[in-house]
């Protein structure tokens, strides 16, 4: 008789210290307050234009410009010029994330799927232009025109272009471009895979450096 009264004291007991302990937990413990995040196309698109421009991939160029003026046969030629210019100066090529539109963001239970946008080459700089050599004529007699400079900038910067994108400026961007996405996702709760682009890269100089 006695083992059964303290049988169901123990069940009593463990059933009020059980009690007690849901009653703790119940009101010590604060109420989660975060929010739902909603994931949709929106919601993605919103993220990825905040990053605006990935720039992925830079070279450094050094270029020579040669230009040659023919002289006037009354100044006896001594009034043409030639001249030799070392360039130097940087391309960089990456995404620019605003030409993805909510058509490329696919978005399926626990994986997001973003179709890229072809890379593109982002600024061409000219960072340093050195008159190597500038002479008139034979005798060097006439002064030098120096309004030549504004061509020879803007030859330089076609140069820098064209050897960037003959070194492979384009296809390295392309590839590193999905390995920084991966890596900006990487922290987040979703899987992210990538699209790349099946349009043609374009060796086109950027608006904002013409």
């Amino acid at each position: 008789m006695n083992k059964i009264i303290g049988f169901i004291g123990l069940v009593l007991f463990a059933f009020f210290a059980l009690a007690t302990w849901f009653g703790w937990i119940t009101f010590r413990l604060p109420e989660n307050k975060s929010k739902h995040a909603l994931i949709n196309q929106s919601a993605v698109l919103s993220k990825i234009h905040e990053l605006n421009y990935l720039e992925s991939t830079a070279f450094y160029i050094d270029s020579i410009i040669r230009t040659e003026k023919q002289g006037n046969w009354f100044a006896l030629w001594q009034d043409s010029q030639k001249g030799i210019f070392i360039a130097k100066g940087s391309a960089v090529a990456g995404l620019d994330l605003n030409k993805i539109h909510t058509q490329d963001v696919t978005v399926r239970d626990d994986e997001i799927i973003i179709r890229l946008p072809p890379v593109e080459v982002l600024s061409v700089q000219l960072n340093h232009l050195e008159v190597f050599d500038l002479r008139t004529g034979v005798l060097n007699l006439y002064q030098a025109d120096f309004s030549v400079l504004d061509a020879v900038q803007q030859q330089a910067k076609q140069q820098i272009l064209r050897q960037s994108c003959q070194n492979g400026l384009l296809e390295h961007a392309k590839e590193r471009s999905q390995q920084q996405l991966q890596q900006l996702f990487a922290l987040s709760n979703m899987k992210v895979s990538f699209s790349p682009s099946d349009a043609p890269t374009k060796c086109v100089m950027p608006k904002n450096a013409r």
